[in-house]
């Protein structure tokens, strides 16, 4: 008989030979009109499959639950998405990061043990519930893997095991009487599967002894033993017994009951006397422990009534102290309240006005301290005062020196230090507005007057050079405007300033202008004038406004704390 799956099988490849029959006949020959073939026929389309639908959205749903719950995984910032729109998500990405960390106990688990155990766990409850139903005989599942027996395997089987039964049988019934024959072959038809299952093997007798007798039949018995262990019984066996019974009645017969007698009295004495020492070394160890045990006892409640004692003295101690303190405070507080009734009495008789003196000498004293504070202002402004008047010094002077700068840098330290105690906002803002002191001494100070204009009388030839250039010049534009420059006249006076680029703007009514202001010491007006220059002149004349505004700004500042030292004077 063949199986389902055989015949589909066949069925296949009888279709698949078929269809290549047919194609290679019409390829070759065109068989007659009339004739209809089999194969000539279309293939009938599949129907529609529910399980195969399920089957590829269950794949297609687990594919996109696995790359998302990976790729959440992997980038952090996807995990909130993926949790909120996929269902069960946090479970799969759990299973995806467990399997992911123990990917190595993973690959090195025994799928094929656990598999042999779970399919021999199913065959055991299969086979029981299949004895219980009665239906073993033609339903039995093996343990090392399902499979199919026919029946005749199964007869094969039985016939086998009855022959073991009859030899076993056989073997073991040899040396019954013929009249129990039949009764001891239905009972060991009945219990030879058992025996034939499960053979037990009896152990041997080993026992040290120096008798002779005991040894011999010893002996004999072990030599027994090997004979039913290996179920042969033969003619030897009831020499051996003979053997025993002989050793059994020399071993009782060597035995005297009297010399037993006496042997046990004599152990039992030597019992009672061993007991007896036993039992007096014993009482005498827990005497001596009791009396060990009573001293460590009565040492340890010494010890202990000791300790309470001292507590109890310190502690009696302690209240001692506190209640003397207290009656001290006690008395100190009645002698104060005395005190305080007699001064008030003797201040409503005899000190009347005391507290309208005392009230006089604290407006003495603060009147006192106001004035203290008055002498000390006027002593720091009249210290300001001359700190700016050294500074003005300074700035005015037209004498050269190298140490310009120093004398100013310790000036102004001196004015921080003098007017820090007034803690006055804008004397501080002043102070910190003047130019830092690395400042002042790597360009030496400030310029004197005459520095300022010399080094212009030096920056006016540069100017009218190069006051014609134009806005981008060349070698050329450079060299034309120092040819043409010299043709010009140089104004004098003051020029009026016009709307007029070339009227009273050029660089010549600067140059008149600025030569004015000098002359009368009006550096804010001279500045003024060059910073309005333009191009290249102005770039020229950078480094000598950057050190003239050094100086206005100081005079600037100066004349500030000075009016502001005038006016918290």
């Amino acid at each position: 008989m063949l199986s389902a799956s055989q015949l589909s099988k066949r069925t296949l490849r009888m279709a698949k030979r078929g269809r290549v029959l047919h194609r290679g006949y019409s390829q070759n020959t065109t068989p007659p009109p009339s004739i209809k073939t089999h194969f000539s026929q279309e293939e009938p389309k599949k129907p529609f499959s529910v399980a195969g639908f399920l089957f590829k959205v269950s794949l297609l749903t687990a594919a996109v639950y696995g790359t998302a719950a990976t790729a959440a995984l992997i980038y952090e910032p996807l995990q909130d998405p993926y949790l909120e729109y996929f269902p069960y998500g946090e479970e799969v990405m759990d299973k995806i990061d467990y399997t992911w960390k123990h990917r190595k106990e993973i690959m090195q688990f025994d799928y094929k043990k656990y598999y042999n155990t779970k399919h021999d766990e199913f065959a055991t409850s299969f086979n029981k519930t299949a004895e219980k139903l009665g239906i073993d005989e033609y339903v039995s599942i093996p343990h090392n893997g399902v499979g199919a027996s026919s029946l005749s395997a199964q007869e094969e089987l039985k016939s086998k095991e009855q022959e073991k039964r009859d030899k076993f049988l056989v073997l073991s019934n040899s040396d019954l009487p013929p009249k129990e024959e039949k009764k001891n072959d239905t009972d060991a038809l009945a219990q030879a599967p058992l025996l034939n299952e499960a053979k037990s093997v009896i152990p041997k007798i080993k026992i040290d002894t120096a008798d002779p007798n005991i040894t011999a039949i010893i002996s004999s018995v072990n030599t027994l033993i090997d004979e039913l262990n290996s179920t042969k019984v033969g003619e030897n066996t009831p020499k051996l017994i003979d053997q025993i019974h002989i050793g059994l009645a020399k071993l009782s017969s060597s035995f005297n009951p009297e010399d037993v007698n006496d042997a046990i009295s004599g152990n039992l004495q030597y019992l009672k006397d061993k007991f007896e020492q036993d039992k007096t070394a014993l009482v005498q160890q827990l005497t001596s422990t009791a009396e060990e045990t009573k001293k460590a006892l009565e040492a340890k409640h010494k010890e202990s009534l000791e300790k309470e004692l001292a507590e109890i003295k310190k502690t009696l101690e302690l209240e001692y102290e506190n209640r003397l303190k207290k009656t001290e405070i006690e008395l100190v507080e009645k002698f104060n309240a005395s005190v305080s009734e007699k001064i008030e009495t003797e201040r409503n008789n005899k000190l009347k006005n005391l507290e309208a003196l005392e009230t006089r000498i604290n407006a003495i004293e603060n009147f006192e301290l106001e004035l203290s504070k008055v002498a000390t202002s006027y002593t720091t402004f009249k210290e300001i005062r001359k700190t700016l008047s050294k500074v003005r010094s300074l700035l005015v002077s037209n004498t050269v020196s190298d140490v310009r700068g120093e004398n100013l840098v310790a000036e102004f330290d001196r004015l921080r230090e003098l007017t820090e105690p007034l803690d006055n906002k804008l004397i501080a803002a002043t102070l910190n507005s003047l130019p830092s002191n690395k400042e002042l001494l790597v360009n030496g100070g400030v310029l004197t007057q005459s520095q300022i204009l010399s080094r212009w009388e030096l920056l006016v030839p540069q100017l009218r050079a190069n006051s014609l250039l134009p806005e981008n010049p060349g070698i050329l534009g450079y060299a034309a405007s120092a040819v043409f420059s010299k043709f010009l006249w140089s104004k004098s006076g003051v020029p009026i300033r016009t709307e007029d680029q070339l009227i009273g703007n050029d660089v010549e009514s600067v140059i008149a202008r600025v030569n004015s202001y000098l002359h009368k010491n009006q550096l804010d007006y001279a500045v003024e004038e060059v910073a309005s220059l333009k191009g290249i002149p102005r770039q020229l004349a950078n480094d000598w406004i950057v050190e003239t505004r050094r100086k206005l700004e100081i005079q600037f500042l100066v004349d500030l704390l000075s009016a502001e030292v005038d006016v918290s004077a």
